[in-house]
């Protein structure tokens, strides 16, 4: 089972500590650092099946990203003193100075963002998604189930288009070109969101949803109500401290009424749901070691 030897808690603390990471750390050599601890945790943790295939997908998508933001990078930012070459001025957006510096932030930030890729490949690949599914509110399950479907989609597509280029191979028809993909497009989507479907509906009939009692009276209107009020009110008091409007600590009283709300509201829906479980995890030394070291880089941060 992946990530079978940790608790699923510890393994969002350990997602939240290394995402952090990578997103508020702008220094290439601890992004290269970052990187090879989190080729170990994956090497170490993840089962040799699919996630594996999965993973080298994700490597791939995290290059390309790269690429990207060095690209845009290096194009519209013309901010620096040496200066490599240069565009003509007349070009729109990209007519300028090309400079060292906007290179090496270029690189740096694609750094991060393929350090951020890595990390929730990693997770995805180390991570039992129904244990993980486990942990969404009561309130929120059929939005567990939705979710499901969403984090599985991905996997089956990859599946799927293995078997359909096994099954053109045994035919003798190789894919070469876009135009050879085309009319392999839609079965591969039916075949992948119809696998992912399947998934769900038999979460739903193993009880991984959670049989919601009706509301009944006043409790019918009211939590939908308190759901929007709570998110309006966390939306004002962001917008407020955004465009520096509020007086004193409002804005983030605001803030925090709002979630309060709407976070009580899902736990009231959560109390009318009846829920059962078959087995629970069980946190162990090795969580706690785990759970320091995430906040450990947070603080650190």
């Amino acid at each position: 089972m992946p990530g079978g030897r940790y608790h699923t808690l510890a393994w969002l603390l350990w997602l939240l500590g290394a995402a952090s990471l990578a997103l508020l750390n702008q220094q290439p050599l601890l992004q290269v650092l970052l990187c090879l601890a989190v080729g170990a945790v994956f090497r170490t943790c993840a089962p040799p099946s699919e996630a594996r295939q999965g993973w080298s997908a994700f490597l791939r998508l995290g290059f390309f990203a790269w690429a990207i933001a060095l690209a845009f990078n290096l194009l519209s930012v013309h901010v620096g003193r040496y200066v490599l070459f240069r565009l003509p001025e007349a070009w729109p957006l990209v007519g300028g100075p090309i400079t060292l510096e906007a290179l090496l932030y270029g690189l740096a930030s694609g750094a991060s963002l393929f350090a951020v890729l890595l990390v929730f490949a990693t997770f995805n690949a180390v991570v039992d998604m129904h244990r993980l599914l486990r942990w969404v509110p009561a309130g929120l399950a059929g939005a567990g189930l939705v979710v499901s479907i969403a984090i599985t989609f991905v996997p089956q597509l990859l599946t799927a288009w293995r078997e359909i280029r096994d099954a053109q191979r045994v035919r003798g028809h190789r894919v070469q070109g876009l135009r050879a993909l085309v009319p392999l497009v839609v079965p591969l989507l039916t075949m992948a969101l119809e696998r992912s479907l399947t998934l769900a509906e038999s979460m739903e009939a193993r009880g991984f949803s959670s049989a919601a009692l009706p509301a009944t009276g006043w409790a019918r209107g009211a939590i939908p109500a308190l759901t929007v009020l709570g998110l309006a009110l966390a939306l004002g008091g962001l917008t407020l401290q955004a465009l520096r409007l509020a007086v004193g600590p409002w804005g983030w009283l605001g803030v925090a009424a709002g979630l309060g709300l709407a976070l009580g509201a899902v736990a009231w829906q959560g109390r009318m749901a009846r829920r059962s479980r078959y087995s629970r995890e069980r946190w162990g030394p090795a969580d706690t070691w785990v759970a320091a070291a995430s906040a450990l880089s947070l603080a650190i941060l």
